[in-house]
């Protein structure tokens, strides 16, 4: 067997599961669709993945491996629910975006 070449390291988070394809935000740039089948046992939408991929160093084999990553999801939404709750309206605040 060749010895361990380079790993890269991703983040992805899952945007949505339909028909057994998941649609994928990867490192907050780009979507991607994969089959479900693919992804861990019990992976649902606003899980965050952590993916690595290593090549050989002879290049003739890629490894990926996929985790869900619990902390990182809790801080996800976490940091959704904030965005929520900021945006939300104030009891007093009549609507409309400028303030007078």
């Amino acid at each position: 067997m060749a010895q361990s070449g380079k790993t890269q390291t991703h983040e992805w988070v899952v945007d949505e599961i339909e028909e057994s394809m998941a649609s994928i935000e990867v490192d907050g740039d780009r979507m991607i669709t994969v089959p479900q089948g693919v992804l861990p046992a019990g992976v649902r939408q606003g899980h965050v993945l952590r993916v690595q991929r290593t090549h050989s160093a002879d290049g003739k084999q890629s490894t990926v491996t996929i985790e869900i990553d619990d902390a990182a999801t809790r801080r996800a939404l976490a940091e959704s629910a904030a965005q929520v709750k900021k945006g939300s309206r104030q009891p007093d605040d009549p609507g409309g975006d400028i303030t007078l």
